[in-house]
């Protein structure tokens, strides 16, 4: 587990930055309890008028629970839908209504998603920059863009990451984010990096 992900300590650093954002309506409140609720071990609120706050706190924890477990976000879909596990599909499905919604969010369900380190807001945005620091940091390991001849796994996925982008900026249809994050990559000092002394 990375330092900083427990539950209660998402809990507090959503509940701080809440209380100073100044934001503290009943609705966010009810979420807030039931999130506090779930992260300290307490059994969930069901009353009426409770039961929705305890639902969706009990689904963000089972998210994060996900993430840590097996170290990726709980997915929707895949190729071979046979494979997916259905607990896994459900949880994928409850984060993209928290996306597609996110206008009937609490403040304080919106704050407690923005610190949680399994959820991403815009997942596509998230896995792209991920591929881009790989690249980055394969080119200062290695001295050379990632290559889609290598045996290597890893090296392949991002040697195809960069070849679809190449492909865009050829075209033109990269963003201008992109095109300068991309021509940046592409004037990194390459060659043989220097082995370190002993």
């Amino acid at each position: 587990m990375q330092q900083g992900t427990s539950t209660s300590e998402l809990h507090e650093k959503a509940r701080t930055l809440w209380f100073q954002v100044g934001d503290v309506d009943p609705e966010s409140e009810q979420y807030e309890t039931a999130d506090h609720r779930r992260a300290s071990g307490a059994e969930a609120n069901r009353a009426v008028g409770y039961r929705r706050s305890a639902s969706w706190a009990d689904a963000l924890h089972r998210y994060e629970e996900f993430w840590r477990a097996s170290e990726h976000t709980p997915r929707e879909n895949t190729r071979n839908r046979s494979t997916l596990p259905n607990n896994e599909r459900r949880l994928g499905e409850w984060a993209r209504h928290q996306r597609r919604f996110d206008d009937r969010l609490t403040a304080y369900q919106r704050i407690r998603l923005d610190v949680s380190p399994a959820f991403e807001w815009d997942p596509h945005e998230s896995r792209w920059r991920i591929n881009l620091a790989a690249s980055i940091q394969h080119v200062q390991t290695n001295g050379r863009l990632p290559r889609l001849t290598s045996a290597d796994p890893a090296e392949f996925a991002l040697g195809r990451w960069l070849g679809r982008q190449l492909r865009q900026l050829k075209s033109g249809t990269l963003s201008r984010d992109r095109e300068a994050h991309i021509s940046a990559l592409l004037a990194l000092p390459t060659g043989v990096p220097e082995k370190p002394t002993l």
